[in-house]
């Protein structure tokens, strides 16, 4: 799998994230960073992928973006921390 690039179709196939949420994900550098392929076309390292997805699973409970900053929220809605 040696510099494979995936575009949308496949980044959204494996994660599930629509175009939107990506962008505010890699924007806060919870994402992987695109690259430009051509003037009008980008894509994303698999391997950078695939380790995102990995490192979500390991860390399921923890909040991402701007979610991060405020605390964790238990299931009853109280916030830790």
């Amino acid at each position: 799998m040696a510099n494979l690039i995936w575009r949308d179709p496949k980044v959204y196939e494996e994660t599930g994230l629509s175009k939107s949420t990506r962008w505010r994900l890699e924007k806060a550098g919870d994402f992987p960073q695109k690259i430009q392929l051509s003037p009008r076309a980008v894509g994303w390292r698999a391997e950078e992928i695939i380790q995102w997805c990995k490192d979500r699973g390991e860390a399921r409970n923890e909040p991402v973006g701007k979610h991060r900053k405020a605390g964790r929220v238990d299931p009853e809605g109280k916030r830790e921390g």
